[in-house]
């Protein structure tokens, strides 16, 4: 069964994979519309960067000390208690992980349209969409080892292209042309602003970096998990700074800051000054690949959260069950992608009005996982890894999440706001229902 685990190469190109999916290729123009001078603009990576990489510290340490199925789900099971670890494995498979694979999944095929130069309507690429997730789904139940291949030649092929952009746009392509009066009065607009920018520009550069997660839900198909978890995660995330910011200097250097906060496309105009009129057909592909790495991660990782779920008797006990061949939790797999088809099938907007409203109640996880490890460490639990100046590193993400989550609650519509508190809500009541006839009945079979 060893060789059938995952390698440290396999896991960190699967932290990788997690987080570098699309927003990368929208999100600076947000940013810079934010922040408009090159200053602010790379500050606001740097922090986003240090705050990434507080997080994979926490969850670096808790995953060498907790090396389970369902990972986050665990973290936060051991150090908090059932009903927030619930509720975060309940906001996952109703929303985070299905919602946002569905959403990615429609962008995929459109790039694949794209690509292909093909006109496709609405209808076709849900289709597209529905055969993408179904294709990822199904070779997830052949095992991890396998989707991990394929993850690992989208990764390789996601970072060959981002490497074109990049090399083009810095060695090759002359640099924008700057407006020195217009500069300084952007400047001059920006400075009074700046803490205030900075908050705001933190939610579409911290967006860019999230997944590096992922990893930890899969952490007992992976080689020595408390060994290779940590140098996974704390690689993948140091690596994806480095793009991120080479990425960054190319869209500042061909673009200059005017254009890239104005741009509605940022990514498809540095592929046209770089590459010319076939970059666009490039950036389809490129894109497209991207997104199916991301879905590769995403849905392949995820289903083991619904395992420890139902493991713990707060979840369908078929679920729990693997594959006696592959290992692969098929039922998981299939349940994911049944929800997932279901965002497809619907024609509104709800993929976008969910993903926004548990947005700060995804970041109330992440501060959880912040609390969780500095009440384990307390307890005397053993930590094979531990990050440097330690409480600094959890205590800085603690107090990140906990300005993220109030930062939203500030800056976001109220029926946002109540939809999420909705989802939380629904969640704790089936917890509820759940939990008390898992205590009348301990050894029933819920499937």
């Amino acid at each position: 069964m060893k060789n059938k685990r995952l390698t440290t190469l396999d896991a960190t190109l699967l932290v990788m994979g997690g987080i570098i999916g699309v927003g990368i290729f929208f999100k600076p123009g947000e940013v810079a519309q934010i922040l408009p001078t090159q200053g602010a603009y790379f500050a606001a990576w740097g922090i986003g960067t240090l705050a990434a990489l507080a997080g994979a510290m926490t969850f670096a340490e808790l995953a060498a000390m907790i090396p389970r199925e369902g990972g986050w789900f665990e973290f936060l099971r051991e150090g908090i208690g059932r009903l927030p670890a619930f509720l975060f494995a309940w906001v996952v498979l109703l929303v985070i992980s299905t919602g946002a694979s569905a959403g990615v999944a429609e962008f995929c095929a459109l790039q694949l349209a794209g690509a292909m130069a093909w006109d496709a309507g609405p209808m076709e690429l849900r289709v597209v969409a529905g055969a993408v997730i179904g294709g990822v789904t199904l070779m997830g139940c052949f095992g991890i080892k396998r989707a991990a291949l394929l993850q690992n030649l989208c990764m390789l092929a996601k970072l060959l292209s981002i490497l074109v952009l990049v090399l083009v746009g810095l060695a090759l392509t002359a640099p924008a042309a700057i407006d020195s009066a217009a500069a300084s009065e952007i400047s001059a607009q920006a400075g009074s602003s700046l803490f205030s920018g900075l908050i705001r520009a933190s939610l579409p550069v911290l967006y860019t970096f999230g997944g590096w997660q992922l990893v930890t839900y899969i952490a007992p198909s992976v080689q020595n998990p408390e060994r290779t978890l940590p140098r996974a995660i704390v690689g993948g995330i140091v690596g994806v700074g480095v793009i991120y910011g080479l990425v960054n200097l190319a869209y500042v250097r061909v673009l200059g800051m005017e254009r890239l906060g104005s741009e509605p496309d940022v990514a498809a105009a540095l592929a046209e000054a770089t590459l010319g009129p076939a970059g666009a057909r490039f950036l389809s592909a490129a894109m497209a690949v991207s997104a199916l790495g991301f879905l590769v991660a995403t849905l392949i990782a995820t289903p083991s959260i619904y395992v420890a779920m139902a493991r713990q008797k707060l979840f369908f006990a078929t679920t729990g069950r693997l594959h006696p061949r592959t290992g692969a939790p098929v039922r998981a797999l299939v349940l994911q992608a049944l929800i997932c088809f279901v965002y497809l099938s619907w024609r509104g907007d709800i993929k976008g009005e969910l993903g926004d409203a548990v947005v700060f109640a995804e970041w109330i996880f992440h501060g959880l996982a912040a609390v969780a490890l500095l009440r384990l460490a307390r307890r005397g639990w053993a930590r094979p890894f531990k990050s440097p100046l330690y409480p600094l590193f959890p205590v800085l993400y603690l107090l990140i999440a906990t300005g993220v989550v109030l930062g939203n609650l500030a800056t976001t519509e109220a029926h946002i706001t109540l939809l999420g508190l909705g989802v939380l809500g629904l969640g704790a009541v089936v917890y509820g229902i759940w939990a008390r006839e898992s205590r009348q009945d301990p050894g029933r079979d819920a499937g």
